[in-house]
Parts: C-alpha cells; sequence; structure tokens
C-alpha cells in the first residue's frame, strides 16, 4: 500500500526529486499551491496549466509540419510516403495512448477530489515530453 501511496503523491507531485540524480522537470504547477487557495481554485489553476501546455504542443506540432513538408519537397521520392502524413498518423496515435494512459493515475488516485489532478499532471508530463520531439522533427534537414 505504501508503493501506491508515493506513485499517487509523485503524481500529484512532479517535482518530488528521484533517485540516481535524474533532472526533475520545472514545477509547472507550482503558481496553483498558493496558500489558502481552495480546492476550485487549484483545479482551475491546474486545468489552465493543461491548457497552456496543450497550446504549446500544437504550435510545436505545426513547426514541425511545415519543416517536414519542406523536407519532403526537397528530399522524397513521389513513391515515397509523405512525413508530414507520418507525423499527423504519429499525432494522433500519441493522442490515443496519453488518454488512455492517463486514466491510471486518475483510478490509483480511487476517485478522490485530486484524482482529476492527477490526470492533469500525467497529460501535462506526456504533453511536455511530446513537445520535445517535435522540437527535434522541427530541426530536421
Amino acid at each position: 500500500m505504501w508503493k501506491l501511496k508515493v506513485v499517487v503523491l509523485t503524481m500529484l507531485n512532479p517535482t518530488i526529486a528521484m533517485s540516481d540524480g535524474i533532472a526533475v522537470e520545472p514545477d509547472y504547477f507550482a503558481e496553483c499551491s498558493v496558500p489558502g487557495s481552495g480546492p476550485k481554485e487549484i483545479n482551475e489553476c491546474y486545468f489552465a496549466v493543461g491548457d497552456e501546455v496543450e497550446r504549446e504542443m500544437v504550435q510545436a506540432y505545426r513547426l514541425a509540419d511545415a519543416n517536414l513538408q519542406a523536407f519532403d519537397l526537397e528530399n522524397s521520392l513521389e513513391s515515397d510516403r509523405s512525413t508530414s502524413a507520418l507525423l499527423q498518423e504519429v499525432q494522433i496515435a500519441f493522442e490515443n495512448y496519453r488518454k488512455l494512459h492517463c486514466e491510471f493515475p486518475e483510478r490509483e488516485a480511487l476517485g478522490g477530489s485530486a484524482s482529476i489532478n492527477a490526470t492533469i499532471v500525467c497529460r501535462v508530463e506526456l504533453t511536455l515530453s511530446r513537445i520535445e520531439q517535435l522540437t527535434e522533427y522541427a530541426s530536421i534537414r
């Protein structure tokens, strides 16, 4: 049971340091933990952070897509599969994976009042990882 609590706690607070000196993401949710904030304000803040990160991913996707379309024009044969089309398929697969994967933290929180925040933290963490990938795709030449 203790291990489950640590997992849930880690999902709720992504700034908890991990062993072996692994770098931890900046705490995007720090502003949501202002003393005196009620559950409604905290939830609204978590949703706002999630929305902002989602917008960043859309921007990164658009930049990667534009770059890959240019890459296709310069390097692909007509018979080749378009890297831009592949990016679109991968993005859809990522979004499906993220949706399903992030249901687990909510279930681990046993449907409590913090369960939605656990889901948002999960989505933000995966989305930040995806933004890094998309940024790499945007630099392919």
